[in-house]
């Protein structure tokens, strides 16, 4: 660009004393250097603010904001609303950015690109040992159109990219215009803002260096510690997309859209939230799966998605009538080479076809 556009980096902390002053360093070292960093202290009960205070001591970049604690939602809504950059930045406290992070990001723009996405790289610590990579568009620079038929939601299906809200810089005019915001009360905000991101921009692009080093390591982190109320937030936000959107959808191949990521997340919830439950709260779980999955019933009448996804799908829709630990067992039989992995297969088919005729539930075939 040949501006150098102010850059407003929000940085929530919710009792990252062991972290933060790391991760406000790797600000300091960025090669840009019109940016703002707008730290939000999340009512954080260890020695935070203090450490905080210290490292941003008079660096006129940095501003410091207290808030009672009321989640990561919140804090980043507060960030936005302070922030004065033309573009915004998310950074959590536990991870380190590249010191050409923004530089790096900041090239790609132009006029009607809304986000770009950096490449993340996995540490086992807060540092920058590289031990992988999260999932990231194999076609980097390929600007991804998205007005006509809203593609990018089946983009990252097809290929897969890691619903994360850092290391992403967006428009801020954009955020503004479709009131983007962080749906309170929840965990797993991320999910429901990719998702309306994806919907919303008119085109985006990826690029093809790790700018951002993803702590995996991080003990408090939500994705190490899932409990009942992480499954009953993606819940929420399914029930969310549907209500506001799938059910609202004027297009049909918008609907379509929506449909099929409703199914992603259902996906999700098995796979990724009921599989860590314990014992005592799958059994919760399961009910509150249940009577979600009831509730929120989308159709399909057209083929979107890659073959070999659609029938994934196909069979996904089928079976999330069962029980959830059926339903896991469902995935987890699906397409297994081994013998009797595949009559178990067959035999959870027909017995999910039998609930599904049972109930008057009719899944149509579109690949």
């Amino acid at each position: 660009m040949k501006d150098s556009p102010l850059i407003s980096i929000i940085i929530p902390c919710y009792n990252g004393s062991e972290f933060i002053q790391k991760a406000l360093e790797s600000v300091k070292s960025q090669t840009y250097s019109n940016w703002e960093c707008i730290v939000i202290n999340d009512g954080s009960t260890d020695a935070s603010e203090q450490i905080i205070k210290e490292t941003i001591k008079e660096n006129p970049q940095f501003t410091y904001h207290y808030k009672s604690n009321n989640g990561l939602s919140e804090a980043r809504n507060t960030g936005m609303n302070l922030a004065q950059g033309k573009f915004i930045y998310f950074f959590d406290s536990d991870d380190l950015l590249d010191s050409e992070a923004l530089e790096n990001l900041l090239l790609l723009f132009e006029d009607d690109i809304d986000f770009v996405i950096g490449k993340n790289a996995i540490t086992e610590g807060q540092s920058k040992q590289v031990a992988g990579y999260l999932e990231h568009f194999s076609h980097p620079f390929k600007k991804l159109n998205n007005t006509k038929n809203k593609d990018l939601i089946k983009l990252v299906l097809e290929y897969p990219v890691t619903s994360v809200v850092w290391n992403k810089l967006y428009r801020k005019s954009f955020l503004d215009k479709h009131q983007l915001v962080f749906k309170k009360g929840i965990l797993h905000e991320d999910e429901l803002w990719f998702f309306e991101t994806l919907f919303h921009a008119k085109a985006i692009i990826f690029n093809n260096k790790a700018t951002y080093y993803y702590n995996v390591a991080n003990s408090n982190s939500i994705t190490n510690d899932f409990k009942l109320r992480n499954l009953e937030s993606y819940l929420e936000i399914i029930e969310y997309i549907n209500e506001k959107y799938y059910q609202n959808a004027s297009i049909d191949y918008i609907r379509e859209m929506h449909s099929i990521y409703i199914t992603h997340l259902k996906i999700r919830v098995i796979r990724y939230c009921y599989k860590k439950l314990n014992k005592k709260d799958k059994t919760i779980g399961n009910s509150k799966i249940k009577n979600s999955f009831q509730k929120v019933q989308t159709t399909r009448h057209k083929q979107v998605l890659n073959k070999h996804l659609e029938e994934f799908h196909y069979h996904f829709r089928i079976a999330e009538v069962l029980e959830s630990d059926k339903i896991l067992k469902f995935l987890r039989y699906f397409r297994s080479p081994k013998i009797f992995r595949k009559i178990k297969f067959i035999l959870l088919l027909q017995k999910a076809k039998k609930l599904n005729t049972k109930n008057n539930r009719v899944i149509n075939k579109v690949y």
